[in-house]
């Protein structure tokens, strides 16, 4: 209220001042307007100092409320702040106590471990003692000596349990193996890739077969020395067979030959002649396999003459089987496995069929033909991928991929498969009566059988007189014998087996 009266009074102060100002200033004004106007003044002064209180009033009970809400609200906080401090001092008093207690339970404890300590050590004294008395030996060459033995336990008990282990993961690999190359045999549907040792080429009429071979046989002799074949005419009617070790020749010595039927005289220069352009036909023969087996893999813009070498590969043979159909059929093997497998098809297709394309130079230029084909496939800018899968089938070098080794699985598969190449049933019967006397030669073998194609050997031994480590040993004397022997293409497993019983009664 204070506050209030001193405002009061400084406005009636100030109404005091204006009022003079007023007279001092205008008082040559008539008296009726000077109190019209004074009046007037008043008023507005009053009115305005009402207002001004008015404001201040409210201002003040404002600045009143707030503040008695500033001060209950921080009343309250400080009693909250009291009841959490009252709280965490209890809570520390109660842990302060449990951790005393505990510290307790651990002195007593360590009391006891103590106390078992000197006793277990009493114990241990007295135990070496004993044991020295009984051995004569000290206790750290007592220790030492039964570390050694449990060592050569578990030692013995691991080599088992490994050996299990992978004589179980070979059973299973060998299984999924199994089903994926007869899932590949089954999609695989190719006739036979054995080629005759001969060229047939039909004659019309007999009177041909008398100008070929000339008067006394001059034109067929010449014939023969100059494309280095063999003629046979009187094997079967209206037939010319030409025999030699060379295909290629072969096919050009077949195409002379056909040009030399329809020329009426033969004479050494139009042997020749028939030479020269059986030759050139030849040439374009081997271009357009070359480059309708060049389409079927997918390799373009490849130089002729590289289409020229695969297309010779028609005309080579091994062991009987024909080369380009043999090529096919691994690359078609291959291609199917990595396809079971996930592997890259492409590069598997072609390394398959390419494995063996050194052998359309090897006669000519000597050498390995897996050697070859990594030059061949390096001159011509195959991937290092496609040439690693191509010439490793033989393990000239370790095969660092799935594709080479997809290739070279799918090569003994296409060797081994029946009718792949031509060898006699009894030269085959032979082989497996060879392999199985060789392991029943040596001491303690019972039974001995080659399956397989003749590629395994299964030796089934007497237990009584070969032990488990012996089997190992035996394993591989018949492998370096069979291997001294040799005769035999590829590799042969040598498979040792033996079996013990044993029995035993369970009584009441």
């Amino acid at each position: 209220m204070e506050y209030i009266d001193i405002l009061f009074a400084a406005l009636g102060v100030l109404l005091g001042a204006i009022v003079g100002s007023y007279v001092l200033n205008y008082g040559k004004f008539n008296e009726q307007d000077y109190i019209v106007k004074a009046d007037k003044m008043a008023a507005e002064a009053q009115a305005n100092a009402k207002q001004s209180v008015q404001q201040a009033r409210e201002r003040v009970a404002s600045k009143k409320k707030q503040f008695e809400q500033e001060q209950q609200e921080f009343t309250l906080q400080i009693d909250r702040m009291d009841k959490m401090l009252a709280t965490k001092v209890v809570s520390q008093q109660k842990r302060d106590a449990k951790i005393a207690e505990m510290q307790k339970v651990v002195q007593a404890e360590e009391k006891v471990l103590n106390a078992m300590r000197s006793q277990t050590n009493e114990t241990e004294r007295t135990i070496n003692d004993k044991l020295v008395g009984i051995t004569g030996l000290a206790g750290d060459r007592i220790k030492q000596e039964l570390i050694s033995h449990y060592e050569d336990v578990f030692k013995s008990d691991a080599e088992g349990r490994l050996q299990h282990d992978m004589e179980w993961t070979q059973e299973c690999a060998v299984r999924d193996a199994r089903n994926v190359l007869a899932e590949a045999i089954y999609k695989f549907g190719a006739p036979t890739s054995v080629e005759h040792g001969h060229g047939e080429i039909l004659v019309p009429r007999d009177e041909i077969k008398g100008r070929i071979v000339g008067r006394g046989a001059k034109m067929i002799a010449f014939f023969e020395e100059l494309f280095g074949v063999d003629v046979v005419f009187n094997d079967e009617p209206n037939t010319i067979f030409v025999s030699c070790f060379n295909l290629v020749q072969r096919e050009i010595a077949c195409h002379a030959l056909r040009r030399l039927m329809r020329e009426k005289v033969i004479s050494e220069e139009v042997i020749l002649r028939s030479k020269t352009l059986a030759e050139q036909d030849v040439n374009k023969l081997l271009r357009k396999e070359g480059e309708a087996t060049l389409k079927i893999l997918e390799l373009k813009n490849m130089p002729p003459e590289f289409a020229e070498l695969v297309g010779r590969l028609k005309f080579r043979t091994s062991y009987g089987q024909n080369i380009m159909r043999h090529c096919f059929e691994v690359g078609y093997f291959a291609k199917m496995l990595a396809s079971e497998l996930g592997a890259d098809t492409h590069t598997a297709f072609v390394g398959g069929f390419l494995h063996d394309i050194g052998k359309a130079i090897d006669q000519e230029v000597g050498g390995s033909h897996d050697v070859l084909t990594k030059e061949i496939m390096e001159q011509y800018g195959f991937s290092k991928e496609m040439i690693h899968a191509a010439w490793t089938h033989h393990d000239a070098a370790p095969q660092e991929t799935i594709e080479a080794v997809l290739v070279k699985a799918a090569d003994a598969l296409s060797a081994g498969r029946p009718g792949a190449r031509a060898e006699s049933l009894e030269r085959y019967i032979k082989k497996i009566k060879e392999l199985q006397e060789t392991a029943l030669s040596f001491e303690g073998v019972k039974k001995a059988f080659a399956i397989n194609a003749g590629r395994e050997l299964r030796v089934v031994v007497e237990p009584e007189k070969v032990d488990d480590k012996g089997i190992n040993t035996l394993a591989d004397s018949i492998a370096d014998k069979v291997q001294e022997k040799g005769g035999y293409p590829g590799k042969i497993k040598i498979t040792t087996i033996r079996v013990t019983k044993a029995t035993d009664y369970a009584r009441k």
